[in-house]
């Protein structure tokens, strides 16, 4: 099988994924959990910035 095969063969699975309701539940809660990890990781770099320069 090619790569372009299977690559487009997981375009489809997620996409089919999606489309459920607990598909749809889990990509939200994924997106929630990406947003809390990146806004903790700007805090501590923020805040090793600030004691770095002080």
């Amino acid at each position: 099988m090619s790569k372009q095969k299977q690559m487009k063969g997981y375009y489809y699975a997620v996409c089919n994924y999606l489309r459920t309701p607990k598909g749809r539940h889990d990509a939200v809660d994924y997106l929630w959990a990406a947003v809390i990890i990146m806004g903790v990781a700007a805090i501590l770099i923020g805040a090793v910035n600030l004691f770095q320069h002080s």
